[in-house]
């Protein structure tokens, strides 16, 4: 079970490289990070990690406000090409092999349809840019009830047949597990037939987005589930502490390991 710490959400008072530490101290070997558009924060996380076991394992490519990145905007082809070219390349210096692709919201005027076309054009043009460098792309459902209304895409097997159009195999979905539990349930089965289109999985708790240890999802099982059907990459904590730093993740990380 490889569970990556989300380090913009731990430790906050301290430095990256501090961070890294302290994450290391609680018993984690990986980290992943939003800061995709700084190589130079991303090589101090990576040389931080080096001194303690700690790998950087994704970035966030772009997110979901970056409105001239949005890959369902035909005319932002060229721009998101750019991005993915220049933030694979910041990741890349850093160890790091894989990134998350957001989509953006909804644009008014514009039917779903030619959305959708875009996307799947927009993301197989950087998906094969990226696979020349030997990195994989993540397409993110997210929930549209509680935390992103108006986000383009926000169901996990529409994002699974969007990346199998693209034909290619580094374009896959992260699998959030706060998201889809509200968009759709039924986790369990949807991931066991579709666990070779995740490229990365998500972890808070239901609801609030707050620690896994507590609410509507027994964690265990679910991470069992995804390993028993053949997942040998990593968890992502993308949650908001409500324990303080170091308590929140030794907690957290005894708990997905079925200790508590």
């Amino acid at each position: 079970m490889k569970l990556a710490a989300l380090i913009d959400l731990f430790f906050t008072d301290k430095s990256w490289e501090k961070r890294v530490v302290e994450i290391a101290g609680c018993g984690y070997r990986y980290i992943e990070t939003w800061q995709g558009g700084d190589a130079k924060v991303l090589q101090q996380m990576n040389s931080a990690g080096k001194d303690c076991g700690v790998s950087l394992v994704s970035i966030v490519m772009n997110h979901v406000g970056d409105k001239d990145t949005a890959p369902i905007n035909r005319e932002n082809k060229s721009r998101f090409a750019e991005r993915i070219d220049r933030f694979s390349d910041n990741a890349l210096s850093a160890g790091c092999t894989q990134g998350i692709v957001t989509t953006g919201n909804s644009i008014s005027g514009h039917d779903y349809q030619s959305q959708r076309a875009a996307l799947v054009e927009a993301l197989r043009a950087a998906g094969e840019l990226a696979k020349t460098k030997g990195f994989t792309l993540n397409l993110e459902p997210l929930n549209t009830e509680v935390d992103h209304p108006g986000y383009f895409l926000d169901c996990p097997v529409e994002g699974v047949a969007i990346v199998k159009e693209t034909g290619l195999d580094n374009v896959r979905i992260l699998y959030d597990f706060y998201h889809m539990a509200i968009m759709t349930g039924n986790q369990a089965s949807f991931i066991e037939h579709n666990i070779k289109w995740i490229g990365h999985f998500h972890i808070a708790g239901i609801p609030g987005r707050n620690e896994p240890i507590t609410g509507e999802l027994y964690y265990p099982f679910m991470l069992a589930v995804s390993l028993n059907a053949g997942y040998d990459r990593y968890f992502g904590l993308e949650y908001k502490p409500l324990i303080a730093c170091p308590e929140t993740l030794i907690k957290t990380l005894s708990y997905l390991k079925g200790n508590e």
